[in-house]
């Protein structure tokens, strides 16, 4: 015969794991909720919006099986981890993901035509940048406004005549004919066609009385020097002498080895930070130190590295 007393430690045992499973949902709602803060981060890579997107519907399944359990939907609590279900979901279906993915497939097709098509480098990369800073401006706000839908909109249409999905990038047929091409866009890639017409001859003297094009490199009595013009090499001497030391700067002998790599170092003029790229030649080492720019105030400097 059931007593009262019984009927009471019943109802405990009840309540008790009710309260253990609303825990659960609250755990699992929020580090779902966290999760979702990825795709508002202008910042995220492809692993990043791969991971939450993976992830979120998997919170979100894992909560769906916990409001089954008794009195868990009808919990007090439960509406708190609702909140942060519904944030996650609002985060998978906002249009920061489809921009996020698109900028990192932009990022990856303008690395692929960096040093072979300068109208598709600088048009992904205009579309990276357009899309980030669309999740930027939306994510410092409440919401999406009106004319944020609209700017993600062209921009994601201007991706989809180039070849450019939310995924992927299918490279156009000749025979599909060009889109039209934006004004700021050709501008920017005839000043690239301009400067790799100057790159054509080499690196550029670091005297800056010259700055001429296609200097070698040199070397002094300690084995380092820098890329001077032959005909700045006298002088660079002579300012050597001037400052009291000795005028031992020639240009190396025999050449840059055939197995040379081109080390351009961008550093931050203005404050800390710097990045290393490696060139296989000296017009596109060159090149890169006058196009890469990750900082406001970028400065470069190119050395020569027997590490293929």
């Amino acid at each position: 015969m059931t007593t009262p007393l019984d009927q009471w430690r019943a109802q405990a045992r009840a309540a008790q794991e009710t309260d253990r499973q609303v825990r659960r949902l609250y755990d699992v709602a929020y580090r779902t909720a966290a999760i979702g803060h990825i795709l508002t981060n202008p910042r995220a890579t492809a692993v990043d919006i791969a991971y939450a997107t993976t992830r979120i519907p998997c919170g979100l399944a894992a909560a769906a099986r916990l409001l089954t359990r008794p009195g868990v939907a009808e919990h007090l609590e439960t509406p708190y981890a609702r909140s942060f279900l519904a944030t996650a979901e609002r985060a998978l279906t906002a249009p920061s993901t489809q921009l996020l993915k698109a900028a990192n497939a932009a990022r990856a097709a303008a690395a692929a035509s960096a040093n072979n098509d300068d109208l598709q480098y600088v048009l992904f990369s205009d579309i990276e940048d357009r899309c980030r800073y669309l999740v930027d401006a939306a994510s410092s706000r409440t919401g999406w406004a009106r004319h944020d839908h609209a700017d993600s909109k062209a921009v994601l249409d201007l991706a989809a005549r180039w070849g450019l999905s939310a995924e992927t990038y299918i490279p156009r047929q000749a025979d599909d004919g060009q889109p039209p091409i934006p004004a700021h866009i050709a501008q920017e890639v005839a000043r690239r066609a301009e400067i790799r017409t100057r790159c054509a001859a080499g690196i550029r003297c670091t005297r800056t009385a010259c700055l001429a094009y296609g200097a070698v490199a040199t070397q002094d009595s300690t084995g380092q020097g820098p890329f001077l013009c032959t005909s700045c090499i006298p002088a660079a001497n002579a300012e050597r002498t001037a400052r009291g030391f000795a005028p031992t700067l020639q240009a190396v002998p025999g050449g840059v080895p055939a197995d040379a790599r081109f080390s351009v170092t961008l550093y931050n003029g203005s404050g800390p930070g710097r990045q290393t790229v490696t060139c296989p030649t000296p017009q596109e080492a060159q090149f890169t130190a006058e196009t890469v720019r990750p900082f406001n105030n970028t400065g470069y400097t190119i050395h020569v590295t027997t590490t293929p």
